[in-house]
């Protein structure tokens, strides 16, 4: 293959816009960024080409490498770009072609990835360890190229950024694969099936994100005896999305004889597959942070055909849900505990989303936390002032500094009360009058314990000033 292969496109367009406006969408205006379906192709069009893979003791194999392109078809212009791309090495199902899985492999490739597919061991008595080694022999392919002037790939791979992917015994050996290959940072596959050696074994000494896909009428390698123990053995963050009525052929374009069937449609099941394949490698392969809502957060729970009932990010953030009340111009604060409850030390970066209020978490980043350790955080709101009640919710995460990429979440939602309502039931009445009166000290004395609330003006005292606040309302009949 020349440098120029295939149809090498040496033009550069402003790099990453394309891939930013389909990815985080357009933020002009006052609108906000919206974050983008991933099931649907991505911003490139999708090239492929065939070619031969030395193994390091010699002798070759073949493979399929997709690519992004300015159109999609065997042999389309090479678009540079997006470059350096993220890379994913792919492992077939016995017996079963790899062109049964263009359409995924060319989705991948449109959303900015080399993809690797393996042509080896597709006979009756494949070699599992030996065809884990080629999915691993295709990244050093990559690698090869990358540092090669005198090829096209020439500085266009993202090295640092390597995945591993397959179905069946393609899924199995792709978790072998990343359990020999420390250059692996993400593993996301579809109904990974046991090996020989064992890949339920092998996923023990996994260490990076897994993500297990699988069909829940899946008659071929059925759950409960393959996809399961793989999730129960591995380490956290370990995730298995099970779909609804999902079947082993229905990961494929077209079945063939012996395939099984099930209720989803094929096409809905390649949707939800690749929509959950993108959002995964996106996240751990291009720090795409939009994904995480979909691969760790709220957004787990939003299609009702994936069953998420198996999802550990190895973060504890306690209690899930926290509310808070306060008067306008008040500060008021939330308790959290942090638990590592994953297999490797790390600290934690908190974040918050969605909120209107300004609200701080501290620590805004935590020490390492061994694992089963666990840390105290608190976050402060400040509630807005204006008139009546209002809600803000807010969307508090803490991300992994280890991988950058794996969360957990919890709500805190902040009511701002009406002023003079001192007991919060929502009323300003003789009830809060009374509780005002016991309150009252005048300027500048010291307020009595448990009377902060009745401080309207937020002076450090409880005068004549905060009970005409109180009596705004009061005579209102609020």
């Amino acid at each position: 293959m020349t440098k120029n292969s295939p149809n090498h496109e040496t033009g550069r367009r402003q790099v990453g816009m394309k891939f930013w406006l389909a990815t985080a969408g357009i933020a002009l205006l006052g609108v906000a960024a919206v974050r983008a379906d991933w099931s649907e192709s991505g911003p490139y069009g999708a090239g492929w080409v065939s070619v031969t893979v030395p193994r390091p003791g010699g002798g070759s194999f073949n493979a399929l490498l997709f690519y992004p392109a300015t159109a999609s078809g065997s042999g389309a212009a090479y678009d540079a770009g997006g470059a350096p791309y993220p890379a994913i090495t792919f492992g077939h199902g016995w017996i079963t072609a790899v062109t049964r899985y263009q359409s995924t492999l060319e989705h991948l490739a449109t959303w900015g990835y080399f993809v690797m597919a393996s042509e080896s061991y597709g006979g009756l008595f494949p070699d599992h360890s030996a065809f884990a080694d080629d999915l691993r022999w295709c990244l050093s392919y990559l690698e090869s190229q990358n540092a090669n002037p005198d090829t096209w790939l020439f500085e266009q791979v993202d090295t640092a950024n390597f995945g591993a992917s397959g179905h069946s015994m393609g899924g199995g050996a792709s978790i072998l694969a990343t359990q020999r290959d420390t250059r692996i940072r993400a593993l996301g596959n579809m109904a990974a099936a046991e090996t020989n050696p064992s890949a339920t074994a092998a996923i023990a000494a996994v260490y990076v994100p897994v993500c297990l896909i699988a069909g829940d009428e899946d008659s071929i390698v059925p759950p409960a005896g393959h996809t399961i123990p793989m999730y129960d053995n591995a380490s956290a963050p370990r995730r298995l999305p099970l779909l609804d009525g999902g079947w082993h052929c229905g990961f494929l374009d077209s079945s063939f004889f012996g395939c099984d069937s099930g209720s989803l449609p094929r096409a809905t099941q390649l949707a939800l597959t690749r929509g959950l394949l993108t959002s995964f490698f996106n996240l751990y392969l291009r720090n795409d942070q939009t994904a995480w809502r979909q691969v760790w957060g709220p957004g787990l729970y939003s299609d009702p055909l994936i069953n998420n009932m198996r999802v550990d990010p190895g973060i504890v953030l306690d209690p899930p849900q926290a509310a808070l009340q306060g008067f306008g111009g008040q500060t008021v604060h939330a308790e959290f505990l942090l638990a590592n409850s994953g297999p490797l030390p790390t600290s934690y970066t908190l974040l918050v989303e969605d909120n209107a209020w300004p609200t701080t978490p501290s620590p805004a980043q935590t020490v390492v936390l061994n694992p089963g350790e666990f840390a105290a955080l608190t976050v402060s709101v400040q509630i807005a002032t204006g008139p009546g009640t209002a809600t803000d919710t807010t969307l508090l995460s803490a991300r992994s500094d280890l991988d950058g990429g794996t969360r957990a979440y919890a709500t805190l939602t902040t009511v701002r009360q009406l002023c003079g309502d001192l007991n919060g039931d929502g009323v300003v009445d003789e009830a809060d009058f009374d509780i005002l009166v016991g309150c009252l000290t005048g300027p500048g004395v010291t307020m009595l314990p448990g009377c902060d609330a009745a401080d309207f003006d937020l002076d450090a005292d409880v005068d004549g000033a905060d009970f005409a606040a109180f009596q705004l309302n009061f005579a209102a009949g609020l």
